[in-house]
């Protein structure tokens, strides 16, 4: 079976000047785990996730109030903060091999590509869907 029979689309994506404040409510306002960073053009940058805006975020023990926290979060843009170079696949790669790689690579998606431009993602929940489905 082929990656574009299950990929989502169309991808909720950032723009590489964007905030973590930004990405932060993009991710829970439309429940996803990945946003990939894009050029103006769709070409793919690279891929934030929820735990690079965890590990970007302060920690329980700072003394910041939380007008400060927001503040931060407001400053720092995607750029510093995403996975340059992300593992990808295209729409006709077969969807063990987009398996395979998500277990290697221990990551949970795969932005899907056309060329250079992102047309797609497909991640470990569109694969345990598609397994409880029978599929």
């Amino acid at each position: 079976m082929k990656i574009k029979t299950v990929m989502s689309t169309p991808v909720i994506t950032i723009g590489i000047d964007e905030t973590l404040l930004t990405a932060s409510r993009l991710m829970k306002e439309n429940n996803i785990k990945h946003l990939p960073v894009v050029d103006p053009q769709g070409r793919l940058l690279g891929i934030m996730t929820d735990r690079d805006l965890k590990k970007a975020s302060a920690s329980d023990a700072t003394s910041l109030e939380v007008h400060e926290l927001l503040y931060l979060l407001d400053r720092i843009q995607a750029e510093g903060v995403m996975t340059r170079h992300p593992v990808t696949v295209t729409a006709e790669s077969d969807l063990r091999t987009a398996a395979k790689l998500m277990v290697e690579n221990k990551i949970g998606c795969l932005p899907v590509l056309k060329g250079e431009e992102l047309i797609g993602i497909i991640t470990k929940d569109d694969l345990l869907r598609l397994v409880a489905k029978g599929g």
